[in-house]
């Protein structure tokens, strides 16, 4: 079942003072489809739209053209019923800046609860309980601030927070990326056993694509606001070809520039022309479609098809 539905969505912010303002197109005419129980990632570096894209689906911010539909109903981040906002949750990067430092892991847990009133008294110190313990943090330490815990523990009770809302689809924006290399492994594997055993749908961003093989069902690689690539299954991963995909799985290193240290992107060509070393006049003036080229496999590229 479609659980999110992004239709021709793109998001411009506009920058600038009250004598000058410019535009940046942080995404721009993406479309695609979020299954029930899947993990679908989106991949790129720092600057391509992934996370902002996120935010979109979870109806954090408005998309400035297109729409996005939850369970067939268009979010209005206006007016967003109870019911979508309880559905729809997320896990940050950064845990010690996403939690309150004055807070319990008890209170941190207790806010969805709370906010969306679905629990009280005994009750709801059970299902706090239920949930510290469910992602490997015992009942003894609920009651200890967050600045006490370590950063893998505190992404933990994070985790237990987006649970507690009873969501059917949690956003994990860069999960494991300021954790310990040891600890990392650690969350992925409660990441995989908490869908496996909760039915929850994933979408993850990541630059880190050893975390996106190990986790996800689908792939979208974003380049400059742009889907470039995309594998309907992760038994694909290595056939992956598009110039930029094959920067990110470090098989071309051929370019150390990152995408937010140009100052301009292709308008009217491919949006990665002005970084890859097979673009010719073709790719600097037409634009590739996001074109299947095998079963589950499209790709936006004039020359790796």
């Amino acid at each position: 079942m479609k659980l999110i539905e992004v239709d021709n969505v793109t998001k411009i912010y506009r920058r600038g003072s009250a004598f000058s303002s410019a535009t940046v197109k942080a995404v721009s005419d993406v479309s695609l489809d979020v299954f029930s129980g899947e993990c679908l990632a989106l991949v790129g570096e720092s600057g391509s739209g992934k996370s902002t894209l996120g935010r979109l689906v979870i109806g954090l911010e408005p998309p400035t053209q297109g729409k996005i539909l939850f369970k067939g109903h268009e979010i209005d981040v206006r007016h967003i019923d109870r019911q979508t906002r309880q559905a729809l949750q997320m896990v940050y990067q950064n845990s010690f800046e996403a939690t309150n430092p004055g807070f319990t892991a008890r209170q941190v847990v207790e806010e969805p609860i709370r906010y969306f009133r679905m629990a009280s008294g005994a009750e709801k110190d059970r299902i706090i309980t239920d949930l510290l313990e469910k992602v490997g943090i015992p009942a003894i330490e609920a009651d200890k601030k967050t600045v006490e815990f370590s950063g893998g523990q505190l992404q933990r009770i994070c985790i237990a927070r987006a649970l507690a809302a009873k969501p059917e689809m949690i956003l994990l924006d860069e999960p494991l990326s300021s954790l310990d290399v040891s600890v990392q492994a650690q969350i992925l594997n409660l990441l995989k056993r908490l869908r496996e055993e909760l039915g929850l749908t994933y979408l993850l961003i990541s630059h880190d694509l050893e975390t996106v093989y190990n986790l996800a069902d689908r792939v979208a690689v974003m380049y400059s606001g742009s889907i470039v690539e995309e594998i309907d299954d992760i038994d694909l991963f290595r056939e992956l070809r598009h110039p930029y995909t094959s920067l990110l799985l470090g098989t071309d290193e051929s370019d150390n520039k990152r995408s937010e240290d140009l100052d301009t992107v292709n308008d009217r060509g491919c949006v990665y022309s002005a970084r890859c070393k097979y673009a010719d006049e073709r790719c600097r003036n037409e634009s590739p479609a996001l074109t299947e080229i095998g079963t589950g496999h499209r790709l936006a590229c004039h020359r790796m098809r």
